[in-house]
């Protein structure tokens, strides 16, 4: 039990900027499928590589549209025809169209809706409906439905679940009081047309840098080059026969491909936990095998770098992570094979040479985490 606890400290999710289709299992994590048939006592679903699985239909607990509604399986019809029709009709939902995020609140259950301001590995902090800021820590939150679909299951799903099919209807209430308070406000009034006056030009604002042919081609090689970099170091951070300098100088160079704020999320049977980037490594250091062997295939970009408001390039890296960790025998005790993300980050900064500024780019990896995980 001690391994696997600790092993799982390996698996890292994340969820992708965009909503999307997801099912969450009763082992924790989610899928990116859709249900497709009733069966009996079972469901067939249909996951991101097209193939058709059933499973037991306690297997499932929570079925989120990329929407943001929800389906609550203890909700779905026993009889197949009607959990059938049930299936059809909240695919086929007309979008949500609301303008605030729904927060749920644990204890007492409670629903509460508002516009997100900022978010922490701590705090939400939020607008009310009544345009108040307001702030509630994260460990009061079982969930949170964003107002543009995406969703985050704060506890165990498994705990979560319950809480959800009990506020159901508070949810979709709320969100009809958000639509109507939105169709009810008043338009605002046409003026009379007045002679307009030359106004100044507003101050331009500077050009944004960007990056030649050549230099995207460079840089999107260099995001793949950084991630080859880090799984180096995990490697040396997991081999118990180096010294403790030299795992600890992995440890700070593995840090300096991160940004600051960059966090890993792990999963285990109890849910999903974010640690800072050197948490994670460090924890990694005292994972309980003789050797660990970790290697990357299919590293390859699914969101290529792309320019956002703040003039940064950002990407999205993909790979399949394969663990083994071995006894003290030399055979392995363990291994799987993680579906992986990393965030990628360019950013540009000004360098002064011979007394020209000239700008430069460095690359950074973000926040890391994995979509799904293969035990051998």
């Amino acid at each position: 039990m001690i391994r696997y606890i600790y092993t799982c400290l390996l698996v890292l999710i994340t969820f992708c900027t965009m909503a999307q289709d997801r099912i969450w299992l009763d082992n924790g994590n989610p899928v990116q499928a859709k249900l497709s048939r009733a069966m009996d006592n079972k469901l067939e679903w249909v996951a991101s590589d097209g193939i058709p699985r059933i499973y037991n239909r306690k297997r499932f607990l929570v079925v989120f549209a990329a929407s943001g509604q929800f389906m609550v399986i203890s909700e779905l019809n026993e009889n197949t025809n009607k959990a059938q029709t049930q299936i059809e009709a909240f695919y086929k939902s007309p979008p949500r169209n609301v303008t605030q995020d729904i927060i749920v609140k644990s204890v007492p259950l409670t629903v509460i809706a508002g516009s997100i301001s900022y978010e922490s590995d701590e705090v939400i902090n939020y607008l009310t409906t009544d345009n108040n800021p307001a702030s509630i820590n994260k460990e009061e939150v079982a969930a949170v439905i964003y107002r543009d679909g995406r969703h985050e299951i704060l506890r165990d799903v498994v705990d979560v679940a319950p809480l959800l099919a009990l506020a159901h209807k508070d949810i979709e209430k709320k969100e009809r009081e958000i639509v109507r308070k939105e169709q009810e406000k008043p338009k605002p009034q046409q003026e009379p047309v007045a002679v307009k006056q030359e106004k100044p030009a507003p101050p331009k604002e500077p050009a944004k840098p960007f990056l030649s042919d050549q230099e995207y081609k460079e840089y999107s090689a260099k995001g793949i080059r950084r991630v080859d970099e880090f799984t180096s170091y995990l490697r040396i951070i997991g081999d118990k026969s180096l010294k403790s300098e030299e795992k600890n100088k992995a440890v700070a160079q593995a840090l300096s491909l991160f940004e600051p704020q960059a966090t890993v999320a792990v999963s285990s049977a109890k849910g999903v936990k974010k640690y800072p980037v050197k948490e994670y490594l460090n924890r990694l250091k005292l994972l309980p095998y003789s050797k660990i062997n970790i290697t990357w295939n299919e590293v390859k970009y699914v969101s290529e770098l792309k320019q956002e408001a703040d003039g940064n390039y950002y990407g999205t890296i993909a790979a399949q992570q394969v663990f083994e960790g071995f006894a003290a025998n030399g055979k392995v005790a363990y291994g799987d094979i993680t579906k992986k993300n990393i965030r990628v980050k360019l950013e540009s900064y000004q360098k002064t040479v011979d007394g020209k500024d000239t700008v430069n780019w460095q690359v950074l990896l973000g926040n890391i985490g994995v979509e799904t995980t293969e035990g051998q």
